[in-house]
């Protein structure tokens, strides 16, 4: 039992930071393709997810009995990439990179201050990143079916990445850094919302393969 819950954990944690790697690749080679300023430098990459991303993804580790593996007694749920992590990975790499970049287009075409667009998007990918880990803490069951800080090392993770990302875009010295600005509370505003439609997404397409399993017989 033991043994299941400690797999479950390496498959949030290998399901967090893939799918953050992906958001990362597809919003850098979206811009690319269409031909507009990048959304976010290497360095704000690397801090969001060698930094603010590392505190929550360490935090699961301490992750106990969200999910229903450890307790499970089917064998094929024991391979360590299950359908359901692979689905999972692909929708929030796609899904949600592909909100923010639509966002990014459009506040670019609304004629706003690039500096101040590009921070916009730097704290929406960090914000995130940090909000999904809750979504993960469980796989196959909705967010809404165990208490959400029950893991107070997860908590207290995501709190000092919260941290971090606030101090790149409000203290000076590392906003001559990171190249940002401050925000003002309606764009701060806008970056919670962001990352509550990312949820949203992720939570649906639980949902969505949970139903459509059942009738297909997919392990999850």
């Amino acid at each position: 039992e033991e043994g299941r819950q400690i797999l479950g954990n390496i498959r949030k944690v290998l399901v967090y930071l893939l799918a953050n790697v992906t958001d990362g690749l597809i919003l850098i080679g979206g811009s690319i393709i269409a031909g507009v300023p990048l959304p976010l430098t290497a360095l704000q990459i690397l801090w969001v997810n060698f930094f603010s991303d590392s505190f929550p993804a360490i935090a699961f580790a301490f992750e106990k009995d969200a999910d229903s593996l450890a307790h499970h007694p089917d064998r094929k749920r024991m391979v360590l990439f299950s359908p359901l992590m692979k689905f999972l990975i692909l929708i929030i790499g796609t899904s949600t990179s592909g909100l923010i970049l639509l966002v990014y287009f459009v506040l670019l075409r609304m004629g706003y201050e690039p500096h101040i667009v590009r921070t916009f998007i730097f704290a929406a990918f960090g914000t995130y990143t940090l909000l999904v880990a809750f979504s993960v803490r469980s796989l196959d069951k909705s967010i809404f079916s165990y208490p959400l800080l029950s893991n107070r090392y997860l908590t207290g993770g995501i709190a000092i990445g919260f941290g971090l990302m606030a101090a790149a875009v409000y203290i000076p010295p590392l906003q001559a850094l990171f190249g940002t600005v401050s925000l003002s509370l309606p764009w701060a505003g806008g970056v919670l919302l962001v990352g509550l439609v990312s949820i949203s997404l992720i939570e649906l397409a639980k949902y969505f393969f949970k139903f459509f399993s059942q009738r297909i017989k997919i392990t999850p």
